[in-house]
């Protein structure tokens, strides 16, 4: 909170800042994101990183470095720029005066890397040749800014994406590395390409930045030679991503090719081919002989994708590793690539994603290496070497790790590596990746050009990706940059655009609202919260681990059928049965909701839910009169009582019967319907529909009107109308009878109808009429009727035809054309068309009315209307079409009968249409042929049947000129051919040459036609026109000349609205007829006029960027493709020869916040804005015209104003400003009339006092946002902590499952051979005397001399004194008294004593009494605190307690306790192990025990060694578990544990007697030592040999050999060398001379001797002096704690059996040792006697008298019951349990801090409940009965009989006697009471 309101202070101390920078808020739909915005537009970020512990963002931008909390508020702002500078200055002007021209410069930032290890951030700019800063990341203070060396400066490119860094972090008490590749823009000889660095701990060393390695002949560098830049000038090599993987560091670059042959390719940029390549360097190779570069990309249907967008180093997780057949740990390494190899600085649209494996990529460059060092081929270097330099034969064997030898120099290849393509996009190129493993799916973050994340699921091949989802991130469509990050928890992530960061979630699954929709997006966060009706992740649905709550396949959605699922709406309450599948548990209750009409209790059976239907009053209503709408659907939701939500839904229809009006919509209705004829309606209930009522319940027995022929009744005719029917019914008495109702334009005609039996009806004579004469035949719908309005179905919408013969037929060739189904026929007399009967024959033979039925039937009186064309060329050919009437009635008669003027003309059958049209085709005319009219004749040429036309058709079209008369080769010229009569005859061509002119129009004067292409290039061309058959015969020529060019374009800028004015400069630009320039930008083409002025130039108007502008265009754009539309000219329309800018708009601020600007007379008025003079080289500006009202002002204009002389006006006036295409108004101004006025002064001071007051109010306002985000906080950590919680509880559920399963391994050996216990005697001297092996009294007694005897005799009298208790006891007082009765030798009388009395163990048990019973009175007579009775060992009695329970307690041990004590030390010495151990400091990474933890992350790999079977070298080998970085050491005790694991530690061989051996095929075996010649030594620091540094490999055969003084006691015969391998003669062996074997001694040197100090995995901090800041620190960062936690959680169950063991009096059938309860009922007595009745301190002693004083002894040693080995780490851990063990019995509140102990900590919950054991098992004890004196003293016999020989007495009493010689005076002197 303290640090929240330092910010609150700052934001408020930078009110400035704070406007500018606030956090925007980005809304997308309704999904809201966070944002960060740079202090100013113009400085755009740069980079991203998020600190991977504490989640700070820090951003590197244009001159700013920021830091911002995860939730993306601005902490701290560090500012790097803009300062003078000039690029051309070098060494750079802070270091010396700098004569070039200085100007404000942008530092752009190039580099942001965390260096963890020192707590600090690089930040390189571009600005004084590129310098870095070093930064504090608390406060982004500057640490140190180096810039006074060469080295200092890495480039000044002042572009970002060209530069990476990977730190290689420090081991400890060592420097870091940087490695760094850079663009270098042409300065090739003052920085390199690609070097490696030192990054000093001290910020203030003098090597910081340094390189690792600089002399005369090689270096830690490579620079690009000049040679390279002589052959290709744009040469440079990008660096887009580079990262640390293994033991190496690669780099992922895009450069130019060279060449292969030496030529110049000066050509600019856009030629060149670009490739991608991955560089891999040894991270210890300072002399980068290590150096391979191999191209990359992919490919996906044959397209290459080859230009680096960018690159992500992950892993794969489960699902993509099984896929890529790797282990979810590898790398794997995500790349975005552009098509093609072109164009990398504008790269193409169509981009893919795609992963390599670093293990791929690693075989490749093996492959390489190997092939290259047995001589084959070329180093293919061009860049670097010049020349093709051969590859080096080297026999040398090349593994995993090989680094490069000199005698071969960097190496480069030409086999491209492929990755596997996964997703491609061709429109929104991909510009970034990131990605992260979600419960085992991992899930690519993709950025692309349009501002937009995808997501995709990447599956791996052959399947690829799944996009999943998009969203858009940057509103502007701005792109995505190439650095994304995740917050901490994964649940953001970081997106940034030039102009923006924004906080994205990882996943949006609420957006899905359904089951079906969550599970089939494809989205592997998202799952079915079944019971919340949510698509969730599963951590937010409740207890979603217990079966079918939370869901995940599409399968297992509910599902729900309902049982009826349709309801009649007269029923009311139905009972409904629904069967749902794959639901949770519903015991909680359901309720069934219908729609929004009712909710009902549902009663769960199972799978079955019970549900009534809504009631008569809920039910919903159809209304009868609603035709269409016969039900209803109601949704039944059934919800879930536990959450309120729906489980499911399904549908419940509501149908209700009487709706239906006809029979036979009511029974084919969906539903259960029956009608009733009788009575005409429709019902769902049976039963109130008899049978003799006409219940009908199928279609075919509906009452129905059957098709017959067709019903055509003549208007006005009287007629009948007989209709087929089916089941028709007969009306019963009361009903009216059949009629028929005719609907006749609008009106309805009732005609009575005769019923003749159920088949058949008639409606009776009646006659029909309709208006108008226009309509021949009007189909009228009807129907059949009874019983007023009981309608008999028409199912195949019969219809009655009523038609007129004479509508629309007023010529004899119409009416006979009329279907003969009519009968109409044409009345010659009456001259119309008429049914017979109303034509009557004037006498009885001959009759006027003529139809087609009749002979010979002929229409008289052709006539022709229109003659087309009426003009044709003589050669014929032209299709005249002839309308008219009566022209014929079969074509045949229109055969040979036709003439146009005088010529032949034939018909053409497809053209005829009967009576109407006749289209013929003209034959040629005779020469002297005249103008004349059509003439024709119908069949025979009789008067009646002949005809000619009105119009003349004439026979002369002629050409006379054209223009243009010339235009470009590329053809389309639109070309205009002038003459008289060109619109005649019937089709015209145009030939240009041989090439067709593309027809467009004509008219009677000119055709036009477009020019194509000229087939024989520039020259001229004959044209022909035909007419027809016709040559038009004239001799025109057409000029084809070489196409326009384009020259030059100025300016070569505009801005985004366009419409600014270009002057273009070119060739033949004059033959152009409509030039139009064109640009084309985001997928959309914009088009503009030009006009040419003369052949070499023409003006052009600027084409929009855009059609409208957006306020994501503040950067200067290039258009997507820029050209000219001139005619048919392909080439010009891509111009690829200019570099076209566009700028930003000019922006106008408004004048003023109301928008009006109040002036005064005469004063100028200013416009303030952005953009308004583009930044263009050249003297052309913009021209701004600026409108007052409708009044033009003079303007003067500079970069951010403009200033506007006002006309003389007074009022208010609109300000327009006209720039280009951009017509912005930016306000009005009020030009006020010269008079004093105050009232401005008042508004003005009104304003400031309500705009104090809404600063006031925003203050209080962000005051109670900033605490409300501080709960926020708190609850966002309580969340984290959970997610710990829940990781760390898995982890240990993982660690507990393997460790059990290797346990159970280990339980099957005990049972075959047993516990290994110590026998007796050993066990006994282990407790009594730790640490003295061979004590004496275990042996004889021996005297020198010959005083045996004597000796002998003197102890057997010395025994009958100690024998005497009144003597002992005074004896033991005595010594106690002394001073110089130390501590050690108190414990050693009590031991003594115990021995000697071994064989008399009631006697010692009455003396031991006595000695606590007087302890105990001391100890309340001394006041001290009865608690602290018998707490440490300070008195004889003490320890003879304890041994008097190491005695009694043996047999307890060895049947009982000892089994959880030993499986306890074996599962933490098998779980120690399955982590780095090591081997110096003895710290481990798993352990209970804070202090032995590793505190760094110690990448390891667990290996499977073979090894030969010791006892017999052909039996199998036993497979033995190590991991690699196991010193030599380490790994031979794992083999011993392995190979001996059923023998006691003491019968097994020692390691150090042991060598290991490496078997390499038959003959080769290998000495693997801790250290040897090859041991690594940096710094004074000697590192000892691991599995690592000999490269041992899974599954390697080894062996365990006994140690050998030489190896020459090897037989002569074996032809097997050992040896020692050396990382660079490892091909050699060593036979010879034993000279030669010195070399294979370890080199084992004195550490104080040469002051080398030895190391393992971490360097021992005793040397550092870092000593305090690095152990004293209590703040174990989280990651540290997690592991005790989970180490703890592994072994939780071990250390629970072995406590409910010690405190349980019930025990695996023995029951609860004498010594317990007797001991306990003696301190129980004690307490009575001294009148303490306070429980908690009868409990203390008990505690201090066993657990304390016995129990903990053998907890933390378990090797004095067993025959074991213990290491430092076992006994750390050991040291942990057995506190815990002490805090249990403790009766003290076990309070915690966050000061406590974190082994306190640990066992913090579990103590409370192991302390309610120990009170229980004390208070059992209690109740046992009490032992009698008697029983005790047969049990202490028979214990003492069982180990009376166990140690020599007289030995022990002699060494009781040197006490007495050593104190004689005092015990002499000492009166015995």
């Amino acid at each position: 909170v303290t640090d929240m309101r330092w910010q609150w202070g700052a934001v408020l101390a930078m009110l400035g800042l704070w406007l500018l920078a606030v956090a925007a808020t980005v809304c997308q739909g309704q999904i809201t994101f966070t944002s960060f915005h740079p202090e100013s537009r113009e400085w755009a970020f740069n980079h991203l990183t998020v600190h991977q512990t504490t989640g700070a963002l820090y951003i590197g931008a244009v001159n700013r470095v920021y830091k911002l909390s995860g939730n993306l508020t601005l902490m701290v702002s560090h500012d790097t720029g803009p300062e003078d500078d000039n690029k051309a200055c070098y060494p750079p002007l802070i270091v010396q005066p700098c004569s070039e021209p200085l100007t404000s410069t942008n530092n752009v930032n190039k580099l942001l890397l965390i260096d963890y290890s020192q707590n600090r951030l690089l930040a390189c700019g571009s600005l004084y040749q590129g310098v870095c800063k070093l930064l504090r990341l608390d406060d982004l203070f500057i640490l140190v800014e180096p810039s006074h060396k060469k080295e200092h400066y890495l480039s000044s490119v002042n572009q970002t994406g060209t530069m990476y860094g990977v730190i290689v972090p420090s081991s400890k008490g060592q420097d870091g590395t940087l490695f760094i590749g850079t663009a270098v823009d042409g300065k090739q000889d003052y920085f390199p390409t690609i070097s490696s660095r030192q990054l000093p701990r001290d910020p203030e060393s003098s090597a910081m930045l340094d390189y690792e390695l600089h002399t005369d002949f090689v270096s830690s560098l490579i620079k690009i030679p000049s040679d390279t830049l002589a052959l290709v000038s744009h040469f440079d090599i990008y660096y887009v991503y580079g990262f640390a993987s293994g033991s190496f560091v690669y780099f992922l670059t895009v450069q130019p090719e060279t060449p292969e042959n030496s030529m110049s390719s000066g050509g600019s940029s856009n030629d060149l081919f670009y490739t991608s390549r991955i560089v891999r360097l040894c991270k210890d190779d300072h002399k980068f002989h290590s150096y391979v570069s191999l191209p990359v990309g992919c490919v996906r249907n044959g397209v290459e994708y080859r230009l680096l967008q960018a690159a992500y180093l992950a892993k794969p997780g489960r699902v993509l590793a099984a896929s890529l057949n790797i282990s979810a740990t590898d790398d794997v390494l995500f790349t975005v690539f552009s098509k093609g190899q072109k164009q990398y600085h504008r790269p193409p649209d169509d981009s893919a994603l795609c992963v390599f494996t670093i293990k791929d990529i690693n075989a490749r460059i093996k492959e390489r290496l190997q092939s290259c060092y047995q001589g084959e081929g070329n180093l293919e270097l061009n860049w670097l070497l010049g020349k093709d330099v051969q590859c080096t034969k080297a026999p040398v064997p090349i593994d995993d790790s090989f680094c490069g030898l000199d005698i071969n120099q960097p190496l480069g290849g030409s086999q491209l590596v492929t990755g596997h393509t996964l997703y491609t996009e061709t429109r929104d190129r991909m510009t970034s990746v990131t990605s992260y493993v979600y419960n085992g799916y991992c899930v690519a973050f993709v950025g692309t050009k349009s501002g937009r994340l995808k997501k995709i699921r990447v599956d791996g091949p052959p399947h690829g990706g799944v996009q999943y989802e998009t969203v858009l991130v940057i509103k502007e469509g701005s792109s995505i940059l190439r650095d994304m990050a995740f917050s901490l928890d994964h649940s953001y992530l970081y997106v940034m655009s030039e102009k923006q960061v924004t906080q994205v979630p990882i996943e949006s699954c609420d957006q899905y609202g359904t089951c079906g929709e969550c599970l089939s997006s494809g989205d592997p966060h998202c799952g079915w919260c079944v019971l919340h009706n949510m698509c969730s992740q599963k951590d937010r649905c409740e207890r979603a681990d217990e079966p079918y709550r939370f869901t995940v396949a599409l399968s297992q959605c509910v599902k729900a059928t309902v049982y009826p699922d349709s309801i009649a709406v007269s029923e009311p309450s139905v009972p409904l049965l629904v069967k749902v599948s794959d639901v949770p548990d519903l015991a909680a209750g359901i309720t069934c909701s219908f729609g929004n009409l009712t909710e009902v209790e549902g009663q769960v059976s199972g799978n079955q839910i019970f549900c009534l239907s809504p009631t008569a009053k809920d039910v919903p209503l159809i209304p009868a009169d609603q035709g269409r709408y016969t039900h209803a659907c109601v949704e039944l939701r059934l919800n879930s009582k536990e959450t309120g939500q729906m489980v499911i839904s399904t549908e419940v229809k509501f149908y209700n019967c009487s709706v239906h009006q006809l029979c036979l919509s009511c029974v084919n209705s969906a539903f259960r319907c029956h009608w009733c004829k009788y009575r005409n309606l429709c019902t769902h209930d049976p039963s109130s529909c008899s049978f003799q009522e006409g219940r009908v319940n199928a279609s075919e027995d509906c009452p129905q009107l059957v098709r017959s022929e067709e019903i055509l009744i003549p208007a006005g005719e009287v007629k009948p109308i007989t209709l087929k029917a089916r089941n028709l019914p007969q009306p019963q008495s009361g009903q009216r009878g059949y009629e028929c109702v005719l609907h006749i334009q609008g009106v309805s005609h009732r005609v009575t109808a005769l019923r003749f039996n159920s088949s058949s009806v008639q409606c009776q004579n009646s006659s029909y009429l309709y208006e108008g004469m226009k309509i021949s035949e009007l189909p009228v719908d009807f129907s059949v009727v009874w019983n007023g309005n009981f309608i008999i179905d028409n199912p195949d919408n019969i219809q009655v035809h009523l038609y007129k013969c004479v509508a629309q037929r007023d010529s004899c060739g119409m009416c006979l054309k009329a279907q003969r189904k009519f009968q109409c026929g044409w009345c010659s007399g009456e001259g119309r068309c008429t049914l017979r009967h109303h034509c009557p024959p004037l006498n009885p033979y001959t009759t006027r009315w003529l139809d087609l039925s009749s002979k010979k039937v002929q229409c008289t009186n052709p006539r022709i209307t229109e003659v087309t064309p009426v003009a044709g060329p003589p050669e014929g050919g032209t299709r005249v079409t002839i309308h008219g009437m009566n022209l014929g009635l079969a074509f045949s008669e229109m055969v040979d009968n036709v003439k146009v003027a005088g010529v032949k003309c034939s018909p053409v059958e497809e053209g005829y249409i009967i009576a109407e049209q006749i289209v013929c085709e003209m034959d040629a005319a005779p020469a002297d042929s005249k103008a004349g009219p059509v003439q024709l004749c119908v069949g025979e040429c009789i008067p009646a049947l002949k005809t000619h036309s009105s119009q003349l058709y004439s026979f002369m079209p002629s050409v006379q000129g054209l223009s243009p008369t010339r235009g470009p080769e590329s053809g389309g010229s639109k070309v205009t051919i002038m003459g008289e009569n060109l619109g005649a005859g019937s089709s015209v061509t145009v030939l240009f040459g041989n090439q067709t002119c593309e027809f467009y129009g004509r008219t009677m004067t000119e055709i036009v036609c477009y020019s194509a292409p000229s087939l024989t290039g520039v020259g001229s061309v004959q044209i022909s026109v035909s007419v027809d058959r016709a040559q038009v015969k004239e001799s025109l020529s057409f000029d084809y000349i070489e196409d326009p060019t384009v020259q030059r374009i100025e300016p070569e800028w505009s801005i985004a609205s366009g419409h600014t004015p270009l002057m273009v400069t070119g060739t033949n630009l004059d033959v152009v007829q409509e030039p139009r320039i064109r640009v084309k930008y985001g997928g959309r083409e914009s088009v503009n006029m030009c006009k040419v002025l003369n052949s070499t130039s023409m003006s052009c108007v600027a084409p929009s960027l855009v059609a409208e502008y957006h306020p994501g265009l503040d950067t200067v754009k290039h258009a997507d493709e820029f050209g000219f539309i001139f005619n048919n000219v392909q080439t010009l329309l891509v111009y690829n020869n200019t570099n076209f800018l566009y700028y930003p708009n000019p922006y106008f601020e408004p004048l003023s916040t109301n928008g009006v600007l109040e002036q005064k007379p005469g004063s100028p008025i200013i416009l303030k804005g952005k953009n308004l003079v583009p930044p263009a080289s050249g003297g052309v500006k913009l021209n701004y015209t600026v409108l007052i009202g409708e009044t033009p002002c003079s303007v003067t204009v500079s970069e951010t104003q403009l200033l506007c002389e006002p006309p003389n006006l007074t009022g208010q006036y609109k300000v327009m400003v006209q720039v280009g295409g951009l017509h912005v108004s930016p306000g009005a101004v009020h030009i006020l009339s010269d008079s004093l006025l105050t009232l401005p002064a008042i508004v003005s001071i009104a304003a400031g006092g309500g705009l104090l007051l809404i600063i006031v109010i925003l203050v209080l306002i962000a005051y109670k946002r900033k605490s409300r985000e501080n709960d926020l906080t708190l609850k966002r950590l309580q969340m984290q902590m959970d997610n710990l919680e829940s990781r760390v509880a898995l982890e240990c559920k993982e660690a507990f499952a393997e460790l059990q399963t290797d346990i159970n391994e280990l339980t099957s050996d005990l049972d075959r051979a047993g516990i290994p216990h110590l026998d007796y005697r050993t066990y006994a001297m282990r407790v009594l005397f730790p640490g003295i092996e061979d004590h004496p009294v275990l042996r004889e007694l021996e005297v020198s001399g010959n005083g045996q005897l004597s000796t002998e005799k003197a102890l057997k009298l010395f025994a009958q004194l100690i024998n005497n208790k009144v003597f002992l006891l005074t004896f033991i007082r005595t010594l106690e008294l002394q001073r110089s009765f130390s501590m050690r030798d108190r414990g050693n009388v009590a031991s003594l004593i115990m021995t000697a009395l071994q064989g008399k163990l009631e006697y010692a048990t009455d003396v031991l009494k006595h000695l606590l019973s007087d302890l105990i009175d001391k100890n309340l007579e001394s006041k001290n605190h009865p608690k602290l009775l018998l707490r440490r060992t300070e008195s004889v009695a003490e320890k003879m307690l304890t041994n008097w329970f190491a005695f009694l307690l043996h047999r307890f041990l060895k049947e009982c306790s000892g089994e959880p004590l030993f499986m306890l030390y074996c599962a933490i010495k098998q779980q120690m192990e399955k982590g780095p151990i090591d081997a110096i400091t003895g710290e481990a990474r798993y352990s209970l025990s804070e202090d032995k933890l590793i505190r760094q992350q110690i990448e390891y790999k667990t290996l499977i060694l073979n090894c030969v079977n010791p006892d017999n070298e052909n039996s199998p080998e036993i497979p033995v578990k190590v991991l690699n970085c196991d010193t030599i050491t380490q790994v031979k005790e794992k083999i011993l544990d392995a190979c001996y694991k059923n023998m006691p530690y003491s019968q097994r061989p020692r390691a150090v007697d042991m060598d290991l051996e490496w078997r390499q095929g038959r003959m080769a075996r290998v000495v693997l030592q801790d250290e040897d010649i090859t041991t690594k030594i940096e710094n004074d620091w000697k590192r000892l040999n691991t599995l690592m540094h000999y490269q041992v490999s899974d599954r390697c055969v080894v062996a365990l050999v006994p140690k050998q003084t030489s190896s020459y006691n090897i037989p002569p015969s074996a032809s097997i060398s050992r040896t020692s391998i050396s990382r660079y003669d490892s091909s050699f062996r060593y036979t010879g001379s034993p000279d030669s074997l010195r070399s294979r001694a370890p080199m084992i040197t004195p550490d104080l001797e040469s002051g080398v100090k030895v190391w393992h995995l971490v360097k021992n901090h005793e040397h550092g002096d870092q000593k305090e800041g690095d152990r004293g620190s209590k703040m174990v960062s989280e990651i540290y704690l997690t592991r005790l936690l989970a180490t703890k959680g592994t072994l939780q169950k071990f250390v629970d059996d072995l406590f409910e063991t010690l405190f349980s009096t019930v025990h695996r059938g023995s029951a609860l040792p004498l010594a317990i309860k007797y001991m306990f009922d003696f301190l129980d007595e004690q307490a009575d006697k001294h009148g303490i009745h306070d429980q908690d301190v009868r409990h203390t002693w008990k505690s201090n008298c066993l657990p304390l004083r016995f129990w903990v002894n053998v907890i933390k040693n378990p090797q004095f019951v067993f025959d074991i080995h213990k290491s430092s780490i076992t006994d750390a851990c050991l040291s942990v349990v057995a506190q815990t063990f002490m805090d249990s019995c403790s009766t003290s509140e076990h309070r915690l801090g966050k000061d406590s102990p974190s082994n306190k900590l640990l066992y913090a919950k579990d103590i409370p409940n192991y302390k309610s054991w120990v009170e229980r098992y004390y208070a059992d004890i209690n109740r046992l009965p009490a032992i009698s004196d008697q029983d005790m003293n047969a049990y202490l016999a028979e214990q003492a009989r069982l180990h009376s020989t166990e140690f020599n007495m007289l030995s022990a009493l002699n060494e009781i006697y040197s006490y007495v010689s050593k104190y004689s005076e005092e015990v002499t002197c000492r009166p015995i009471p």
